[in-house]
């Protein structure tokens, strides 16, 4: 996640002069693996055990990527099978789209959608091991544009209205 996601002390911090020259590179953080999003990443996801997550805050502004990694041994179906789940179900545009030729040239930026209000989801990896993707604005998909978003459902507006798309 780009550092704007931490806040104002997050944000202070890495736009401080002279600042740690520990904050030039990726740095993981949650490690007691006790963050507080993970209660509800358990609830919305129905899980009975919250996930492993290791969370990463990088030199730059905004923009996620978030990777889920599988193995198809636990899953009911293969990568070509979840493939064509994400079409069907995001293939209709909107604010959350699967991408199928998302990557670039091997590589994934995670600041690739800073100033949008959309969200990428793609499915990649191989038979063995399955890696789903998604890359948004943290800013931008996160509070602010999900309330955008939400206001406009409150009001019977069109849901998109004044949200950064494609």
């Amino acid at each position: 996640t780009g550092y704007s996601g931490g806040g104002k002390k997050m944000i202070a911090a890495y736009e401080e002069e002279g600042r740690d020259p520990l904050f030039d590179a990726p740095r993981q953080y949650g490690l007691t693996q006790k963050h507080k999003h993970l209660p509800e990443m358990a609830a919305v996801a129905g899980l009975s055990l919250p996930p492993v997550f290791c969370p990463v805050v990088a030199p730059y502004y905004a923009g996620m990527e978030v990777t889920v990694p599988l193995f198809r041994k636990d899953l009911a179906c293969g990568i070509g099978t979840l493939k064509e789940i994400y079409a069907a179900f995001y293939g209709k545009g909107g604010t959350v789209f699967f991408r199928e030729d998302a990557d670039e040239a091997g590589f994934l930026s995670a600041g690739a959608y800073e100033n949008r209000d959309d969200m990428e989801i793609a499915v990649f990896g191989n038979e063995e091991r399955i890696l789903l993707v998604s890359r948004f604005d943290n800013l931008g998909k996160g509070a602010s544009g999900a309330a955008i978003q939400n206001m406009n459902l409150v009001l019977g507006v069109e849901e998109t209205r004044g949200l950064q798309l494609k």
